[in-house]
């Protein structure tokens, strides 16, 4: 029997996810000097909202969180998938007395920070919003956006255009500064022609789109929906190097083991993205370039490292999109 945790208490509690991993924050030493360190993101993806991440070293005194206050919880619910039957089941465990849980807060956390984009001509504010709690009480935010020191264009007057130059300004009341500048890359253009309406996933099929120039792009493929509708295979990625037009799918050998009913199909989501320089270097390159999956979306990121920013650690980057869909059969 497959067994699910979920912990649900009745006050509001925040999930801060350090996305697949560690994005390497907590770890970089600055010689008892704080700066701040920063992972910002300009998305010309409609998946994808652009945001900036505000963190700060620490001295190398004192402790890493603060106590900021307690809650008091009088009963967990405890949710666990039941195999048997194909359903979720709940319990709930009640204290008596009441737990009384200490809340702590992650000093690495910048929370007043003033935080600009600017395209030369207007000045757009990035305002500390993270993500609350759903309405659902027995779900919980538990992506980037649940980051309290993630920071959003709140007044949607942000629209990101391709080939564009970008800075960023950040400042804090303490007195700590950063600065940042990137370029957004072009858009990128699948093209839908030469891709057949329905692909058989254990035959190699081709995907091609419009040159990148300087740009190198990344090529993932997934499923749209619940886990019912998926088919071995049809979760892939790739990382092109600048001036690649093509990625050809692969197979593993295991699913060709894989059976299926004849009927069975899926609607598969085919995403390209081109990335800007600061990005790319950053999440997918060593310092010999070497490619290196190490994405925010997919693994942990580099430390102590500085890319599009001055004053401080960390990325300003900017990645564009195109995406299709195909059916995508056995």
């Amino acid at each position: 029997m497959k067994i699910v945790f979920r912990y649900i208490t009745i006050s509001i509690l925040f999930m801060l996810l350090i996305s697949c991993g560690n994005w390497g924050w907590e770890s970089i030493e600055t010689d008892n000097e704080e700066q701040l360190n920063v992972f910002g993101l300009i998305s010309l993806d409609d998946s994808l909202e652009s945001f900036i991440v505000v963190h700060k070293t620490l001295d190398t005194a004192g402790p890493d969180e603060i106590d900021v206050g307690s809650d008091t919880i009088f009963y967990q619910v405890w949710e666990w998938f039941n195999e048997d039957i194909g359903q979720s089941e709940f319990d709930t465990v009640w204290y008596d007395p009441p737990w009384i849980k200490t809340r702590y807060e992650s000093r690495y956390v910048v929370k007043d920070a003033t935080v600009t984009l600017s395209d030369g001509t207007h000045n757009y504010q990035f305002i500390r919003a993270p993500a609350e709690e759903t309405n659902d009480e027995y779900r919980y935010y538990n992506d980037v956006f649940s980051d309290p020191a993630i920071y959003l264009n709140t007044d949607l007057s942000f629209v990101p255009q391709p080939e564009t130059d970008y800075t960023l300004e950040i400042t804090t009341p303490d007195g700590m500064s950063l600065s940042g500048s990137v370029r957004t890359p072009r858009k990128p253009q699948i093209i839908e022609q030469d891709l057949p309406d329905t692909l058989s996933l254990k035959q190699t099929f081709e995907v091609s789109w419009n040159s990148g120039g300087d740009y190198s792009a990344t090529l993932s493929t997934g499923s749209q929906g619940s886990w019912e509708y998926y088919i071995c295979g049809i979760d892939q990625f790739g990382i092109m190097e600048a001036g690649d037009t093509t990625w050809n799918s692969s197979l593993n050998s295991w699913c060709y083991e894989e059976e299926y009913d004849p009927e069975t199909n899926a609607i598969m989501t085919i995403r390209l993205r081109f990335m800007d320089d600061n990005y790319y270097k950053y999440f997918l390159a060593t310092d010999d370039d070497a490619a290196e999956i190490s994405n925010f979306l997919i693994g942990e990121g580099g430390i102590g490292n500085a890319y599009g920013v001055e004053g401080g650690f960390g990325v300003l980057g900017a990645i564009s999109t195109d995406w299709t869909q195909r059916i995508a059969i056995p």
